[in-house]
């Protein structure tokens, strides 16, 4: 009996991949894996294939298969992912659920185990990051004059630090993962958004910034961040801003900002997340239900570039 989610590590020295992995407690519970053709069969299950498919592929009599897939998902080892119409009926689609599979024993020893830890829960990047897939649309602001500011956007490449963390947590197949603002359109404000940079460089932030319990407050030369939930202000130009709100363009979805007053203050928003992300989720010192933080970077080194960063609010 599966208990929990376990993954497969592998190392070649260079590499480390996580497979996930099926254990099983009693060896009779992987007898479905004995038979040669049962495993055959199983195995043209790693993408979407209709029993018909299967048989056709490996020459085999369709019962023989319709009987190991049956058997497959009462073990609940492939799940239905799709169906179509052929030939007046419906074809129904299967694919395996885990890659791996291996027995657990009842006692390991303590020098045999490998603790792994992970500085954050996966659990807490959805819905942005899902079954191991990003799900949300990644948004900086353009690098050209744009804008009532005719600014430039320069802390889209804090985004890079960002990627970085969160391609831990996905298989990172998908391509492209962002959009500049000046391309987004009306359809894609749907689902989850990321935002970077604030509302003088990224003029999707700029449209829900005064809706944010933590936002910019931008007049002429004035550029400083305001707290609804402390009643603080914060000048400083280190300063940024972290915040998980809903999707006003979409009722199931969720937004999150990182953003400064200017780049530096981008860079200390992303060095908190990737640092101190778990602290974020958190939600603010004065109201713990709403994730919104003011963060401050610090240059520790003196080279000039934000490499710490402390949590205000």
């Amino acid at each position: 009996m599966e208990k929990g989610k376990d993954f497969l590590l592998r190392s070649n020295g260079k590499k480390h991949t996580m497979v996930p992995i099926r254990l099983f407690e009693k060896p009779e519970n992987m007898k479905l894996f004995s038979s040669q053709l049962g495993w055959r069969i199983f195995q043209e299950f790693y993408k979407p294939s209709c029993p018909i498919d299967v048989a056709k592929k490996l020459g085999v009599h369709e019962q023989k298969v319709y009987y190991y897939t049956n058997k497959f998902k009462k073990a609940k080892l492939i799940r239905e992912v799709k169906s179509e119409p052929r030939h007046g009926t419906i074809a129904k689609f299967y694919q395996i659920k885990d890659f791996a599979f291996g027995l657990r024993m009842d006692k390991v020893p303590v020098e045999s185990e490998l603790k792994i830890h992970s500085p954050v829960h996966v659990k807490s990047l959805e819905p942005f990051i899902f079954d191991g897939d990003l799900n949300a649309k990644i948004i900086v602001g353009s690098p050209d004059p744009h804008g009532p500011w005719k600014a430039r956007a320069s802390d889209s490449c804090c985004a890079i630090d960002f990627a970085l963390f969160i391609g831990a947590f996905t298989r990172g197949k998908q391509v492209p993962n962002y959009k500049l603002d000046t391309e987004v359109r009306e359809k894609d404000l749907k689902g989850n958004l990321i935002l970077f940079g604030g509302p003088t460089v990224n003029m999707v932030t700029r449209k829900i910034n005064k809706e944010l319990p933590i936002f910019f407050e931008v007049k002429r030369d004035l550029r400083r961040i305001r707290s609804e939930l402390s009643g603080k202000i914060y000048n400083d130009d280190e300063c940024g801003l972290v915040e998980i709100v809903d999707n006003p363009w979409d009722k199931k979805g969720k937004v999150l900002i990182l953003a400064g007053k200017r780049f530096h203050g981008t860079r200390s928003a992303v060095l908190a997340w990737v640092k101190h992300m778990e602290k974020i989720m958190k939600g603010n010192k004065s109201n713990p239900k709403i994730i919104a933080k003011v963060v401050r970077g610090y240059d520790m080194n003196g080279d000039g570039i934000i490499d710490d960063v402390e949590i205000l609010e």
